[in-house]
């Protein structure tokens, strides 16, 4: 899946519209029973002096098209750190069930 054209697409306009971007992980993705994607799902780990990182989602859904519906979601690289290894934590699952596509 991580390489489909609409998820690669995606990944560069997001690293090419986000300095502070450290890693990109695919987390979930729709196939609808043609088996074509329909949506997915990013996790962005970001740098820690991004002080508002819900602000950095605003921007990036603003100026970031794409043909299929997604959803990001965004962690500072402390943060990230900290949750990684707490079994039962969204960050635990990104850690070991995501798949990395960018970093």
């Amino acid at each position: 899946m991580k390489n489909n054209p609409h998820i690669q697409k995606l990944v560069k306009s997001i690293a090419d519209h986000c300095d502070e971007l450290i890693r990109i992980y695919l987390i979930s993705n729709k196939i609808n029973t043609d088996g074509e994607l329909t949506s997915f799902k990013l996790a962005l780990i970001v740098d820690d002096q991004v002080k508002n990182s819900s602000e950095l989602e605003c921007r990036l859904y603003l100026n970031i098209d794409c043909e299929l519906p997604f959803d990001i979601v965004i962690y500072r690289e402390e943060e990230f750190d900290s949750l990684k290894n707490e079994i039962g934590t969204f960050a635990w699952k990104i850690n070991n069930s995501g798949t990395v596509l960018y970093g």
